[in-house]
């Protein structure tokens, strides 16, 4: 958990300091379509392999104490949901990658 509040606090610095870089130099933020295409991969990529990452610890929890993985994510419905949620994301990063990929006319 402090992990967590540790990286927040490093993103709200990051996006603090840009504004007001922006502010004292007066340019503007021009973010072309290409460009928020990128962003838009590569958070739904970090995204999913971070997800990935926790379903696979939760795989290796239950395993070396002998659970099972409904029992971890408190039933079968929300195993399903974890599942559907590395589906969506698994989605979001193909379409992402296929938008970023192709050709705006």
């Amino acid at each position: 958990m402090p992990v967590l509040i540790v990286g927040l606090i490093l993103i709200g610095l990051c996006i603090f300091f840009a504004v007001i870089y922006f502010k004292k130099t007066g340019k503007e933020v021009n973010l072309e379509k290409r460009e928020l295409d990128i962003v838009i991969f590569v958070l739904s990529l970090i995204s999913l392999v971070i997800s990935l990452k926790l379903f696979w610890n939760m795989g290796v929890y239950a395993d070396e104490y002998g659970s099972s993985p409904d029992l971890v994510c408190g039933g079968w419905f929300w195993l399903c949901m974890d599942w559907i949620r590395l589906g969506l994301l698994l989605v979001l990063c193909i379409i992402s990658g296929f938008k970023l990929i192709k050709r705006s006319k």
